[in-house]
């Protein structure tokens, strides 16, 4: 069995999406979408994707989908976010840094701790946003 399970932090506009068990690379993107359908402006929200306990791989198709997918809901906006990734997978540093150029108004960083992300995306200083 697998889920996501999205929460929204209207305080913070903070989107943390943690995905459990063995969801299917594309019903992510899919069910991913389907949840920014629901935000007004999901572009000017700090995102957390957890994926502690995810147990498989989002496949590059399915980024590049994902890509193209948020290139036109974002077209001519003028705006900047924070994407912390989370995971404790090894190979998945050596992947948010390749899949990033695929999001260029956003900054995205990989972290093994949870907290570290939040801390992250919550920071207001460009020194701590730079992790």
């Amino acid at each position: 069995m697998y889920r996501l399970n999205v929460f929204v932090d209207e305080d913070r506009k903070v989107l943390i999406f943690r995905v459990i068990g063995a969801m299917p690379s594309a019903e992510f993107v899919q069910r991913l979408h389907a949840a920014y359908a629901t935000i007004d402006r999901p572009w000017t929200w700090s995102r957390v994707m957890d994926f502690r306990r995810f147990e498989g791989v989002i496949d590059l198709t399915d980024v590049e989908e994902m890509a193209q997918r948020w290139k036109a809901m974002t077209a001519d906006q003028n705006y900047h976010a924070r994407v912390a990734v989370v995971s404790t997978d090894p190979l998945d540093k050596a992947r948010v840094p390749t899949a990033s150029p695929l999001f260029p108004n956003e900054t995205v960083c990989h972290f093994s701790d949870y907290h570290d992300a939040m801390a992250w995306v919550l920071a207001d200083d460009d020194a701590t946003r730079s992790a």
